[in-house]
């Protein structure tokens, strides 16, 4: 018997080192990791040495230092060897945690060196450290899906590993929270079905409480201190184009995993397997997807179920199981249809039917505490609550993934809060993060001279103050109303009207808002908001309502400076910058979180709509961020870059309205998942997760305003430019109105959806027909003419030319995203009826701006 040791303090790290390698081990805190040395004991064992003999209680928990050590089956004949256990690893564990003998005997293989920690010492770990039962529930699997038994005796090694599987669940596993009143009659069935051993069918939809549910039965009936194991059926591929002997691979793997074999048919030796059902004997088998269970399956499932006996597969002797069924679906009348009608009886005769989140969100205040705190206790952190914004918000989604879903949300949460801050509304991200971007689009940071620009800080830093000391010069410039001109006109107007405002436009198509990244009045606002703040929230109001805000704040502005001439006035010009600047300036000293920026300001408003018809966008790839990323960087910032100056998360972006491609996100990433993507302009458009009224309504209203601008220069514009203004708003309005009427007469969609849908469509024309507009202030009228032939001179106006080539381009790309909203929106015998009406809207808009361009002197 091995004496205690008193580990010296060179022994002590020594320990702690190999500790916290152990994968038992190494996710412990360190303050947790640093106690167990103490009570770690030392043994030395020579060849052959039997460490645990089949049959005793289990009372140590064993860890090869150096050495390795053999588990064997012992005969009255021979021994063979179980397992190997290399160095590093432990042993004993089963025993400690289910209270049985040990089930087989333990040898070394040569001389060993082997740390141990006693039964009670253990059991004071486990209690502070729950986590390590995800070690032992890892181990479990492993040892039950990869190890094919070789001699019966190893049933009852596996049965007694299957007993653990309960307790290790309690740990993961969720119980049921509820609220509402029909939450309340669903647990009450439940809990009437627990009390019998009749199979239950549970059916919601993915994500609901299925598995919860079926716990909660176990757990509260006579069978509950026996084991509970699920078994997944995966959908049979047979649409797919795979080799026959892989589809009959793949269904005798689920019959072995149910049934056990005599000969595993997809392993080429012959090997015993203990399957699902003998393990969990006198407890609970919860089968996933039932309605996935293959023909040959539900035949032999049907006779254990009317007999409770069974052969295993390749065998020829019967197993007599007790064990209680439930099964899981999605889809009752499926399950109905694919299964044998005797087998559908037995498993419905008794039926739970959960509703989905979205039925029930008076449960999800519940809820939201129940995942804190338990995710709190996994993390040893202190439970956080929610601000009021943050609560709303989840309590206004729907959730497709239901519980499941919300669980994701509030863990992803709480990693990106800050301290022990309450979570803020910025830091709830919803949304599907699985759908597939479309493929017709090319990553430009694979182009490495690309990515090292965009990684580079120096360039967006350099650019921010070249834009800066512009921007001063201009401010400058109209302070002192400098008599600086250029071809007559004063060059601070110049910048202003002829270069920054048709410059905006370009990079709305080609850059999106890397004007907004670029701003020089958001780096200055952005100062005051940093360092001399009153942090006062945003209110909900103006949250709610930025695109309001923001829409009347650019018509407004539109408005004036035409009707007042203020790109021909210093004045009036500085009047209008300085406010914007001011309002910029104090909004931020109010409010925090950049509240102008993001919500108030016009050009910002302006940005975020035509940046939807943008040629980039930055996406991620949402495989990587999903499986590999923990850090979530994009968000939070790191020494490469600062946080996302809108509170984005790359994971959840689907279009480019909030994004000011600031670049930030491509250099926190560590995972190469952010893309920046060449595309067709305004791809997002016909897949638009959020679309709002507010948005759709601007997005018309702007392509009256160009119809306005352009008349303006005609002497009937200027004669009576608020008519004129007032007419053209509302002519975009009535023909937009119109279409989505009689498309709603033939389609089942109201008309507010149909607007919210197509009303963002025509952005790309609108903003083709701005940038139209805007080459005559940077190129004036250049004309030319053009010798055909050597015979015939064409006098020819390139501008006009050029207009007209955009204009179309526009309209072309304008009619292909409608095209594609039908095909996601409308039935398909409906396709040519709703485009020919659809069609027709922005088809008229077009012609006008040609006629307008052509003939706006005539006016």
């Amino acid at each position: 018997m091995a004496e205690k040791l008193i580990t010296p303090e060179k022994d002590r790290e020594e320990i702690l080192k190999f500790l916290s390698e152990a994968s038992i081990f190494k996710d412990l805190p360190d303050e947790s990791l640093e106690k167990i040395p103490e009570i770690v004991q030392i043994d030395y064992f020579a060849k052959d040495h039997i460490i645990i003999k089949k049959g005793s209680p289990g009372v140590r928990l064993y860890l090869i230092k150096s050495g390795s050590a053999r588990v064997v089956s012992e005969s009255e004949e021979d021994e063979f060897i179980i397992a190997t256990i290399p160095a590093g690893k432990c042993f004993g564990e089963m025993s400690l945690l289910t209270g049985e003998p040990c089930c087989a005997t333990v040898k070394t293989n040569e001389n060993s060196l082997i740390y141990f920690i006693t039964k009670s010492d253990f059991d004071s770990i486990i209690s502070e450290n729950p986590q390590i039962y995800k070690h032992f529930n890892k181990l479990l699997a492993e040892r039950i899906n990869k190890q094919n038994i070789k001699n019966i005796d190893l049933q009852k090694y596996e049965i007694a590993l299957s007993s653990y599987l309960q307790k290790t669940k309690e740990y993961q596993y969720s119980s049921v929270v509820w609220k509402c009143k029909k939450m309340r009659e669903i647990v009450e069935e439940a809990e009437r079905l627990s009390k019998t051993d009749d199979p239950v069918t549970i059916i919601s939809e993915d994500g609901a409480g299925k598995e919860t549910m079926s716990r909660k039965i176990h757990s509260e009936s006579s069978r509950a201190k026996f084991p509970v194991i699920e078994v997944i059926l995966a959908k049979e591929r047979r649409n797919e184009k795979l080799p026959v002997h892989n589809e009959r691979r793949k269904r005798d793997q689920i019959e072995c995993e149910l049934f056990g074999s005599e000969r595993i048919v997809f392993i080429e030796e012959e090997a015993g397997r203990v399957g699902r059902l003998e393990l969990v004997n006198n407890g609970t088998l919860v089968i996933k997807n039932i309605e996935n269970m293959s023909l040959n399956t539900q035949e032999a499932f049907l006779k254990f179920l009317e007999s409770g006996k069974f052969q295993r597969l390749g065998g020829s002797e019967y197993v007599h199981v007790n064990a209680r069924i439930i099964v899981t679906t999605t889809d009752i009348s499926l399950m109905q249809e694919k299964l044998n009608q005797r087998l559908f009886h037995i498993l419905s005769a008794h039926k739970l039917e959960i509703p989905p989140l979205r039925d029930r969100k008076k449960d999800i205040p519940a809820l939201m505490v129940h995942f804190v705190d338990k995710t709190s206790k996994a993390r040893h952190i202190h439970a956080k609550k929610f601000s009021k914004a943050a609560t709303n918000k989840l309590l206004k989604y729907d959730y497709p993934g239901n519980v499941k879903e919300l669980e994701n949300v509030i863990e992803r949460a709480i990693t990106l809060s800050k301290g022990d801050a309450d979570i803020e509304e910025e830091e709830i991200f919803l949304g599907d993060t699985t759908k597939i971007e479309d493929e017709r689009r090319i990553n430009l940071l694979n182009i490495p001279l690309i990515r090292i620009l965009c990684e580079s800080p120096r360039i967006i830093l350099a650019a921010k103050i070249a834009t800066l000391i512009v921007f001063i010069s201009v401010l400058c410039l109209l302070a002192t109303q400098a008599d600086i001109s250029i071809g007559g006109r004063k060059i601070a107007l110049i910048l202003c009207w002829q270069v920054s405002l048709p410059l905006l436009f370009i990079v709305f198509l080609f850059a999106a808002r890397f004007g907004c990244g670029l701003c020089p009045i958001y780096t200055i606002s952005n100062f005051f908001n940093k360092h001399i703040n009153l942090k006062i929230s945003i209110p909900s109001f103006v949250k709610n309502n930025d695109v309001w805000f923001t829409g009347v704040g650019f018509i407004s502005i539109l408005f004036l400076e035409k009707y007042t001439h203020m790109a021909y006035s210093i004045n009036k010009t500085a009047y209008l910058i300085f406010s914007i600047l001011l309002a910029a300036i104090i909004i931020d000293f109010v409010f925090e979180k950049s509240a102008w920026c993001r919500h108030l300001c016009p050009l910002g408003g302006l940005s975020g709509l035509f940046s939807m018809s943008s040629m980039i966008e930055i996406r991620s790839n949402r495989n990587t961020c999903t499986t590999i990323c923990t850090t979530h960087d994009c968000y939070k910032g790191s020494e490469r870059a600062a946080p996302c100056p809108t509170y984005l998360h790359l994971q959840f972006l689907s279009d480019n309205r909030n994004c000011k491609v600031c670049l930030n996100c491509i250099k926190n990433c560590t995972h190469n998942a952010t893309r920046l993507n060449l595309r067709i302009p305004g791809a997002e458009i016909s897949s638009l997760r959020q679309p709002t009224l507010a948005g759709a309504l601007f997005s018309i209203i702007l392509s009256g305003l160009l119809l306005a601008e352009i008349l303006s220069q005609s002497s009937v514009g200027q004669a009576g430019f608020p008519l004129v203004f007032s007419a053209s708003i509302c002519f975009a309005l009535t023909l937009n109105l119109a279409g989505n009427f009689f498309t709603t007469l033939i389609s089942k969609e109201t008309i507010i959806e149909h607007i919210k849908h197509f009303g963002y469509a025509l952005l790309p024309l609108t903003l083709f027909g701005f940038t139209a507009h805007k080459a005559v202030d940077v190129f004036g009228n250049v004309e030319g003419s053009l010798m055909i032939f050597k015979i015939y001179k064409l006098n020819f106006n390139f501008t006009t030319a050029f207009q007209l080539l955009i204009i179309l381009t526009g309209l072309f790309i304008t009619e292909y995203l409608i095209y594609k909203i039908i095909l996601n929106k409308i039935t398909k015998d409906k396709h040519p009826l709703v485009f020919a009406i659809q069609g027709i809207v922005p088809l008229i808009i077009a012609i006008l701006y040609i006629l307008l361009f052509y003939n706006a002197d005539n006016f």
